[in-house]
């Protein structure tokens, strides 16, 4: 008999397998925190494409459906700073995972409101929700990823902003149209349970945990901003008139200037000070500002064109803004190779210059094989945006002030859709002279207040163009 010998593996191959699985692990990880995203923003476009359906049922005015929108993303805005720290000194993984269960929890509620005052407040539920799950993912990735494979997390971060951002509105008109169980637009929400149920299963399973500096939490700070991020959106969204509005940015002034003394005297700042005056954050926080609210104003004015003025079903126009979103994603995997935020400005003002043209002069009947390419355009250069401006504001960002970082750059955005949907809805309104929505108002109106509201996203665009070219 022959005897046989074993050879042992060798220790770099068993260090090569331990790599590998370590490596797909975190790209698991990955898909799970990049799923509770696409949830956050599915829910908030998903009730863009729904808000004339729930003016409907609910016998709600503009004002209040206007809330419904805004109240979630105020409410996510005052609470990511805070959010962002929670991660840091509980552990990110920790709060990911109670920001997912409160999230899925708040969904159920919103489903079940019987009134338009009793969705608001479920709403803000949502949002406050949203504001301890989603700063800890860029946290995560910033932890997760160097080099290379940080850019591609970014790049799919980005991506996953574009189709849940477009997503919304397709499932949120097949939901409308399919009506299952009879739900109407309370399935909206209720389709947000076996998203979440997953993102935490296999969060639990693959996500590490980490922690930045276990201070106390700076609860003077978080109040502070918190009255002043409310001073400066409330007024818009209740939509008082430009004198209220104006008290508001003034509040919110001094209570942002009083915010800054307290935070430079807190041994440990709810937003270390050292941030702002980097280069890098401080005017990619400009540019974020600029570039989200004219996204989210347009957004809201493109569904209300398409739905009342064109006479379009929910579902249809979800599939109207398709190929927005497709070219939003694509472009943001690939926009690296295009020197991307400087080509996706430009595109973005192209598209919608070419929707100023399209509303005022094309007929009725024919403007949605116009728009098409047109919103084309505007998607790829959003998406060509999108992820390199995440990188720009968290460039050269120390870990230890991950969370804070983090929760700045989402309060930004979130801030910046909060006052796009409240400013350029407002503006959308007042060149109605009704409240959108509302029967007898004609399609000459609606091209007005649409060409008239575009616009104004498009001077956003143009002012993001500025900001990325002198960086």
């Amino acid at each position: 008999m022959t005897a046989v010998t074993t050879q042992p593996p060798r220790m770099d191959d068993a260090c090569s397998t331990t790599a590998d699985a370590s490596s797909t692990r975190r790209w698991v990880a990955l898909a799970a925190v990049l799923l509770a995203t696409f949830m956050g923003l599915l829910d908030a476009s998903v009730v863009t494409v729904s808000v004339p359906s729930i003016q409907q049922d609910l016998h709600a005015s503009f004002g209040e459906v206007q809330f419904v929108s805004a109240g979630y993303t105020l409410a996510y805005a005052v609470g990511l700073v805070t959010g962002g720290r929670l991660g840091d000194r509980y552990g990110r993984r920790r709060m990911f995972l109670v920001g997912v269960v409160l999230f899925v929890l708040a969904s159920v509620a919103c489903a079940a409101a019987p009134s338009a005052s009793v969705l608001i407040a479920t709403r803000v539920a949502q949002g406050l929700a949203a504001a301890v799950m989603l700063p800890q993912v860029l946290s995560i990735v910033q932890h997760a990823f160097t080099g290379p494979a940080r850019a591609t997390a970014l790049g799919l971060y980005g991506a996953t902003i574009g189709v849940a951002t477009i997503a919304g509105q397709i499932v949120g008109g097949a939901l409308l149209s399919w009506n299952p169980l009879d739900l109407g637009w309370r399935s909206a929400f209720v389709v947000n349970v076996p998203i979440g149920a997953v993102a935490l299963v296999v969060a639990s399973r693959t996500v590490p945990e980490s922690r930045g500096a276990r201070a106390r939490l700076d609860l003077p700070g978080a109040g502070l901003l918190a009255l002043a991020l409310v001073a400066l959106l409330l007024p818009p969204v209740l939509d008082q008139g430009w004198p209220t509005v104006a008290a508001g940015l003034a509040a919110a002034v001094v209570l942002l200037t009083v915010f800054v003394r307290v935070e430079r005297r807190q041994g440990n700042p709810l937003i270390p000070m050292r941030l702002l005056t980097q280069r890098s954050v401080l005017r990619g926080l400009l540019t974020v500002l600029a570039f989200y609210a004219g996204n989210a104003g347009f957004f809201l004015l493109l569904a209300y064109h398409l739905q009342s003025g064109l006479g379009r079903s929910p579902l249809s126009s979800g599939l109207i803004f398709a190929p927005l979103g497709i070219a939003f994603a694509v472009a943001s995997l690939t926009g690296r190779r295009f020197g991307a935020l400087g080509t996706g400005t430009i595109l973005m003002a192209i598209g919608l210059a070419g929707v100023l043209v399209v509303v005022p002069t094309v007929p009725q009947g024919a403007q949605v094989t116009w728009l098409l390419p047109v919103l084309t355009l505007v998607g790829a250069g959003q998406g060509l945006v999108a992820a390199p401006l995440i990188g720009t504001v968290l460039a050269g960002v120390d870990p230890a002030d991950a969370g804070a970082a983090s929760g700045v750059l989402l309060t930004a955005t979130q801030t910046a859709n909060a006052a796009g949907v409240a400013l350029i809805g407002g503006l959308f309104a007042r060149a109605l002279g009704n409240a959108p929505g509302s029967p007898g108002v004609s399609f000459t109106t609606y091209t007005h207040a649409t060409a008239l509201t575009t616009a104004a996203a498009l001077a956003l665009t143009l002012a993001t163009g500025l900001l990325v070219r002198n960086r």
